[in-house]
């Protein structure tokens, strides 16, 4: 299945000069995994504005409502009803040159006709920088 990206070039940003590890103290876990779930309730319910207005400027600059439709409906029409997240794993990034941490997730939904990945991550503001799916 071809990966999506949303904010491609926001990815590569902060993805560029950071390292991965696990999540730093800036962040709590339990709160990450709650703004994702609701970011993926969003989702699911194909509210893809709402997504956008959990994020930081440059997302919602960068991505309109309806291009997130266009490249998320067909992932939803061809999985079907959502049913579970079936696994979390948490990880954490900070950004080499600025110092800037990022926290987030990587869950595995469980849909009636397939499966769905999301790499979701925040700031240290629990702004959304991230949301791709596959």
């Amino acid at each position: 299945m071809k990966k999506i990206m949303f904010a491609g070039m926001l990815a590569l940003l902060f993805l560029t000069g950071c390292s991965q590890n696990q999540l730093s103290d800036k962040f709590d876990e339990e709160n990450i995994k709650e703004e994702a779930m609701k970011a993926i309730a969003f989702f699911n319910v194909r509210d893809y504005q709402s997504i956008l207005d959990m994020g930081v400027d440059e997302l919602k600059q960068s991505l309109t409502a309806e291009q997130f439709a266009q490249a998320s409906d067909p992932y939803l029409d061809k999985c079907g009803k959502f049913e579970e997240i079936e696994k979390t794993v948490t990880a954490g990034s900070e950004n080499e040159q600025t110092g800037e941490h990022f926290g987030g997730v990587i869950m595995i939904g469980k849909y009636a006709d397939g499966k769905i990945q999301f790499t979701i991550a925040f700031d240290e503001d629990m702004k959304l920088v991230q949301f791709n799916i596959r």
